[in-house]
C-alpha cells in the first residue's frame, strides 16, 4: 500500500530526515508516503519538521492514511522515553533518542526521558531510573553528555543549556562548564557554540574549548573549528588531533564521517597517520563500528586506538556489551592500551554490572564489579575482581580493592577507600 499513495508536497530540500522549503520556483515535488513516514518518524538532526502544504483534498487523505500507520507502527513505545542516545561525536548535532521504551518500562529501566516545549523543542533531558535522575551508571552514551539533567531554553538567535545534579541543583559539566549556548542563524541552523562559567564568564570545557564554529561547506556538508579563550585553535579531544574538520551527514541526520583538515584548511593526517573516521551504525541506530584511513582514503591504524576497525558490540536493548579491534587486513589486534576486547554486563533495569578486558591470548586482565541500591538509582560499592569473583587491587580504583559510598538525607554522597581485608585504604597495603 504504502509504494502506491503519493502526495505532492510544496517545493522542499532534504535535510537530515526533515523536508525545508525550497527556493521559490523550484516546482512541485511528489514524493511516496513512505518517504513521508520516514520525514515524520526519524528526529531532525536540528529541530525542523516536515514543511508541507497539501494541494487538494485527496492529497490531504493520503498524508491523514501515512499518519495513522505511523501511529500504528509506534504500538506501545512511548516517543519520549528512549534506553539510550544515538552517538554525537560533535555538539553541532542535536541529542537524538534510540530504543524507545514506553511507560511502564521506563518505570523501572535507566532511560532519557525527553520534554518539550509549546512548540515541540526539546526542552530538557533527564536520564533516570523510572522518575529519579541518577549519576552516570556506565551507560551514558555520548562524548558530549556530561550531567544527569540537561535542560535547554530558547532565545532570539540563541539555544541555551545548563546542567543540574540529581537534586535539581544547578552545576558544572565537563570542566568549568555551567551553560552552553548556541548562536542560531536565521533558520534555526547552530553557527557556534560557547561555554561560560556560573557568572556567565567565558570558561572552557575539561578539552580546554570555549567556542566551536560551524560553516557550510560548498557540497552541502559542514565545517566545525575550536578555540581556547586564547583564540587557539584546539583538536577534537586531546586524545584526537584532528583540527578543522569536514562533518558529512547521511541523510537520516546521523554522522557518517569526519575528515580532518588540520591547522591550514587542507585535508592532513595527524601524527598518528590518521586523517578520516568514518563511523557506521545499526538498523537501530547503534554506533556499531569505527575505520580509520589517511588523508588519501587509504586504510591505516591510527589515532588513539591504534586500530583501523574498532566494533562495538550490543544486545538486544541496546546495551554496549563489547568493543574489539582489527587491523587493516582483517585480523583481530589488540588496542594501544593494551587489552584485545572489553566485556561488559548489566542488570534487569540497565545499570552496569561488571566489566573486564581481555589480553591477546584470551586470558581476563582486569575486572570491575558495580553495586546498586534496591531501586537501582544509586551506585553502592566499586570493587576490583579477580577472574574468580575475588576482591583485588585494581589500578582503576587508584589501588583500592573497594569504593564505598553512602548518601546523607539531602542526597550528598561520600566516598570511602578500602583494602582487599577491608581496612581504609592505603596505597602501598596491598603492593
Amino acid at each position: 500500500m504504502l509504494r502506491q499513495l503519493t502526495t505532492t508536497l510544496t517545493p522542499a530540500v532534504k535535510l537530515g530526515g526533515c523536508y525545508r522549503r525550497a527556493e521559490p520556483g523550484a516546482g512541485p515535488q511528489t514524493i511516496s508516503s513512505i518517504q513521508l513516514l520516514f520525514a515524520l518518524l526519524i528526529p531532525c538532526r536540528m529541530r525542523y519538521v516536515p514543511l508541507i502544504d497539501v494541494e487538494d483534498v485527496a492529497a490531504m487523505i493520503r498524508i491523514s492514511l501515512a499518519l495513522a500507520l505511523l501511529a500504528s507502527i509506534g504500538g506501545a513505545a512511548h516517543a519520549d522515553q528512549y534506553r539510550h542516545l544515538m552517538f554525537r561525536e560533535t555538539p553541532y548535532a542535536a541529542y537524538r533518542g534510540i530504543h524507545p521504551i514506553d511507560t511502564q518500562t521506563a518505570s523501572e529501566a535507566a532511560h532519557y526521558a525527553f520534554e518539550h516545549d509549546d512548540q515541540g523543542r526539546v526542552s530538557r533531558i533527564v536520564y533516570q531510573v523510572g522518575s529519579q535522575p541518577v549519576w552516570d551508571n556506565g551507560v551514558w552514551d555520548s562524548f558530549i553528555w556530561f550531567a544527569p539533567d540537561v535542560r535547554i531554553s530558547y532565545e532570539q538567535g540563541r539555544e541555551v543549556h545548563r546542567y543540574y545534579n540529581t537534586r535539581g541543583e544547578r552545576i558544572s559539566a565537563h570542566g568549568n562548564v555551567y551553560s552552553a549556548v548556541y548562536t542560531l542563524d536565521a533558520d534555526g541552523e547552530r553557527t557556534s557554540l560557547a561555554f561560560f562559567g556560573a557568572e556567565g564568564e567565558p570558561s572552557e570545557s575539561e578539552w580546554g574549548v570555549h567556542r566551536y564554529d560551524w560553516r557550510p561547506s560548498d557540497d552541502g556538508h559542514l565545517f566545525e573549528r575550536r578555540y581556547d579563550l586564547n583564540g587557539d585553535m584546539m583538536p577534537m579531544r586531546p586524545e584526537l588531533e584532528f583540527y578543522e574538520i569536514k562533518l558529512e551527514y547521511d541523510a537520516d541526520g546521523k554522522l557518517a564521517f569526519m575528515r580532518n583538515y588540520g591547522l591550514d584548511g587542507v585535508p592532513t593526517n595527524n601524527a598518528s597517520g590518521a586523517g578520516i573516521d568514518r563511523i557506521t551504525y545499526d538498523l537501530a541506530g547503534n554506533f556499531i563500528r569505527w575505520q580509520v584511513y589517511d588523508r588519501d582514503g587509504n586504510a591505516v591504524e591510527g589515532n588513539r586506538p591504534g586500530v583501523h576497525l574498532g566494533e562495538h558490540l550490543y544486545d538486544a536493548l541496546g546495551n554496549k556489551i563489547g568493543l574489539r579491534g582489527f587491523d587493516r587486513h582483517g585480523n583481530a589486534q589488540v588496542f594501544s592500551w593494551g587489552s584485545l576486547m572489553t566485556r561488559t554486563a548489566y542488570d534487569a533495569r540497565g545499570n552496569r554490572t561488571a566489566s573486564w578486558t581481555l589480553a591477546a591470548d584470551g586470558s581476563e586482565q582486569q575486572r570491575v564489579g558495580w553495586t546498586y541500591s534496591a531501586d537501582g538509582t544509586r551506585v553502592e560499592t566499586i570493587r576490583g575482581l579477580t577472574p574468580e569473583g575475588e576482591m583485588t587491587a585494581h589500578p582503576g580504583l587508584g589501588g583500592a580493592a573497594m569504593i564505598r559510598f553512602s548518601y546523607g538525607a539531602d542526597g550528598e554522597r561520600s566516598i570511602e577507600r578500602f583494602n582487599v581485608d577491608m581496612p581504609v585504604f592505603t596505597p602501598d597495603a596491598d603492593r
